[in-house]
């Protein structure tokens, strides 16, 4: 007697990947911005997703952070918030102009920690579609040390690649 078991995919059992999600994307053609923060650590890569894998064409860490002088966490909302800036300003110089956001599996809340990232991003310059509303406050971005960390980024990757706010 022959069984009607059908596996599930790898990743969609690690939860990893949201197939119907990912489909929409590769018929897109649109170049995403994928972000995803660990226990110490966030990553930021702006990425073209093709049928056979994908092709990443800008990619930063937090821990890149340090060379402009960070010394926090690479994972609180200040980091997220500049990687992200570090993360455009790179996107920029690759030629990206503008992105949409792939949360992947993880949800997308407005209190989450990734809103700070994407208004990073957007303060880079990159056009990515976001309602403004869910940018709440702003008065968290504009510490002297993270003003002297984005004059550093702006002053290693370009000032005029990006707007200001």
């Amino acid at each position: 007697m022959k069984t009607r078991y059908t596996p599930i995919f790898r990743r969609r059992r690690q939860g990893k990947t949201n197939y119907l999600k990912r489909k929409s994307m590769i018929i897109s053609k649109k170049t995403l911005l994928c972000i995803r923060t660990s226990n110490k650590s966030s990553t930021f890569q702006f990425l073209i997703p093709l049928i056979r894998g994908d092709l990443i064409k800008s990619s930063s860490h937090s821990a890149q952070l340090n060379k402009f002088g960070w010394t926090g966490s690479g994972k609180n909302t200040q980091a997220l918030y500049l990687t992200g800036y570090l993360a455009g300003k790179k996107a920029k110089l690759a030629g990206i102009g503008d992105a949409i956001l792939y949360s992947g599996r993880s949800q997308f809340t407005a209190k989450s920690s990734l809103i700070a990232g994407l208004k990073g991003v957007i303060d880079a310059g990159v056009d990515i579609p976001a309602q403004d509303d869910i940018f709440s406050n702003e008065n968290k971005f504009k510490t002297e040390t993270m003003e002297k960390i984005i004059k550093s980024i702006d002053s290693e990757y370009g000032e005029n690649n990006g707007k200001k706010n």
